[in-house]
């Protein structure tokens, strides 16, 4: 009887070869609501996945949406930036795609994490160095970072998807939380998919 990490080696070789399929499922959480995870799930599940490019994201928040609207086209799943970002048009571009929305228990949870996030990153420190792609993207510099418009952030961006998708919700929009218990089994029937017997991935 085949091991399941040598079932889960032929499934991403044959991920790997096989067509594109059309229909898109995007993560479009904010960045630490637990996209990783969201995008280990959705790798597990079969999909071509996309995760952050950031280079992508600041030609996105120049207004050129091209090439990231193209590069979609290579790929099934996604999550992180910039696809967040333009989840409006990710779901003209390819219809009847599915959406899912992560969030985490609170507000206050949200802001930690980043804070813990950015810590770590040391982008307080004067040795910090800004990429390339950092003015453009976040357009403040780091030791003026203000984590209480990363509050409203997080909350009107949460809201936003919400209206976009009104009715919708549950068909073309899942909202979870793995914080609140939300595992495979929600993931399986939005994506109407078998449900993994094997562990939950939490990844950082």
């Amino acid at each position: 009887m085949l091991s399941q990490r040598i079932i889960n080696r032929i499934r991403r070789d044959w991920t790997s070869v096989r067509p594109v399929r059309s229909q898109k499922v995007v993560g479009i959480g904010l960045p630490k609501t637990g996209t990783t995870t969201l995008g280990r799930c959705l790798q597990r599940f079969g999909y071509k996945h996309r995760t952050f490019d950031m280079d992508l994201a600041a030609e996105v928040k120049r207004n050129n949406l091209a090439n990231a609207l193209a590069e979609a086209g290579n790929f099934e799943s996604f999550e992180d930036w910039p696809w967040f970002l333009i989840f409006r048009e990710l779901d003209e571009t390819f219809p009847h795609s599915k959406f899912i929305l992560t969030t985490r228990k609170d507000t206050g949870t949200y802001v930690k994490s980043l804070q813990g996030h950015h810590y770590r990153q040391g982008i307080r420190s004067p040795e910090f160095v800004k990429p390339r792609w950092w003015d453009v993207v976040f357009g403040v510099e780091p030791s003026e970072w203000d984590y209480e418009k990363s509050a409203e952030r997080y909350e009107r961006h949460n809201q936003t998807v919400l209206d976009y998708f009104g009715n919708r919700r549950g068909r073309d929009l899942l909202v979870v939380c793995w914080e609140q218990g939300d595992r495979w089994k929600q993931l399986a029937e939005f994506l109407n998919k078998s449900c993994p017997n094997e562990p939950f991935p939490h990844i950082r």
